[in-house]
């Protein structure tokens, strides 16, 4: 009986053992802590922090989420203190942190099967000189919103498909005696309207940095030259407001859901917008599509600092928070683009709401369409002197298109060649 009991006692220590050892192998990461910088306050942060326990539970790690600024992020990295794991990356900024030695590539780490799950867009805007830096959770580009019940009034069956449709339906639905203009050209010397340039200079072929080869200012051609000329077609019609030469993406925000545009090209986040009646008066009557023939892609992304003494776990993070089942539910929430090509599918086929099922697959359509621009670690410093020609061409200062695009170009080139 004696012999028994010790046979029992010692299996059960063995079960005990082997216990441990599973519950350990499950929680790899146990006891360690994952400091992950985010946009102060921002949407994207508080929800990555609703589900963050998820991960707590998977990895065993405990993760705080801190609100930080560039130049918070700056003394850090300066100190070399190994503070931060996670960097949540503006995709313009990440040249210039991986040209200072600030993030990780993740070349090495990534499973290349599933990275091919990505948009190629998606995966390019987080890319810098050949190496992947981040992986995103986030994509936008400004995609086309437009009232359902004036374009039937026009007798119009679909919205703009074409830079020529969009000119075409910005007149005939032009009805300023009635407070509603066709559409808004954004020409204010900002980076906002910067940024909705780029997307109608890839439309017509053209592009700032070449895309081809990051030392070369590729503005100073026919694609950027026929694009403002297309711009200035809506100016001749009248068919926007007099002042767009001083409006940038908030003016048209506050049009479109007043009911003054009929036609508007704006970020994805303006879609719950249109249906808030806090800030809308068109709730109903929005459609959304993506931009005719091309747009811009720009990213939000997971990096890992250089001086994480977590590595290992800050790249579980950054894989779990871009994974399939994660980026499908976050699709579903905010009603956003989603970056992985499995989610996409699988956010439109989740939502219930027709109306938002028939918009995020317009938006990840803007997304299948889209294109990283190509960036420089100076990128900060081209799009304030590209602001610059917008508004003088806008406003109508600069009068001939050629040659202020071609002055342009060479101030931009001088700059791009001071890049590090």
């Amino acid at each position: 009986m004696k012999k028994l009991i010790s046979m029992f006692l010692v299996l059960a220590m063995i079960v005990s053992m082997v216990s441990v050892s599973v519950a350990e192998d499950d929680k790899p990461f146990a006891g360690q802590t994952l400091t992950v910088a985010v946009e102060d306050g921002g949407p994207y942060a508080i929800w990555y922090e609703s589900i963050k326990n998820r991960f707590e539970e998977m990895t065993g790690a405990t993760v705080t989420l801190v609100g930080s600024t560039a130049e918070s992020e700056a003394a850090e990295l300066l100190s070399k203190s190994g503070f931060f794991d996670v960097f949540t990356m503006d995709g313009p900024a990440i040249p210039q942190y991986a040209t200072m030695g600030y993030l990780l590539p993740l070349d090495d780490m990534v499973d290349k099967d599933d990275l091919a799950d990505f948009y190629e867009a998606a995966i390019a805007s987080c890319s810098w000189d050949g190496s992947l830096y981040s992986l995103p959770y986030l994509v936008h580009g400004p995609v086309m919103y437009y009232r359902k019940s004036l374009l039937e009034k026009a007798g119009f069956d679909h919205a703009p498909t074409t830079t020529a449709e969009y000119l075409e339906m910005a007149k005939a639905l032009n009805d300023p005696a009635n407070g509603v203009y066709g559409t808004l050209i954004e020409g204010k010397q900002s980076s906002e309207a910067v940024s909705h340039l780029i997307d109608k200079i890839y439309q017509f072929g053209g592009m700032v940095i070449d895309d081809n080869d990051p030392t070369k200012i590729a503005f100073n051609c026919k694609g950027t030259v026929d694009a403002f000329t297309w711009m200035m077609e809506f100016f001749k019609a009248q068919c926007i407001p007099a002042e767009c030469a001083s409006y940038n993406n908030g003016d048209a925000q506050n049009m479109f859901l007043e009911g003054s545009l009929a036609l508007c090209c704006n970020w994805p986040y303006m879609w719950a917008m249109c249906n808030d009646p806090e800030y809308s008066k068109v709730i109903g009557d929005v459609g959304v599509v993506a931009q005719p023939v091309t747009n811009a892609v720009w990213s939000w992304s997971f990096g890992i600092c250089a001086h994480s003494k977590n590595v290992e776990l800050a790249y579980e993070w950054c894989k779990w928070a871009t994974s399939s089942e994660i980026l499908t539910e976050f699709g579903q929430y905010f009603i956003n683009p989603v970056t992985r090509a499995s989610s996409a599918e699988a956010a439109v086929a989740a939502i219930t709401d027709p109306d938002d099922a028939a918009v995020l697959a317009a938006m990840n359509q803007s997304l299948a369409q889209g294109v990283a621009p190509q960036l420089s670690t100076n990128y900060d410093e081209i799009r304030p002197r590209i602001a610059l020609t917008l508004n003088r061409i806008c406003n109508g200062t600069a009068t001939d298109i050629a040659a202020e695009v071609a002055e342009c170009a060479e101030e931009l080139q001088t700059i791009l060649d001071e890049a590090y």
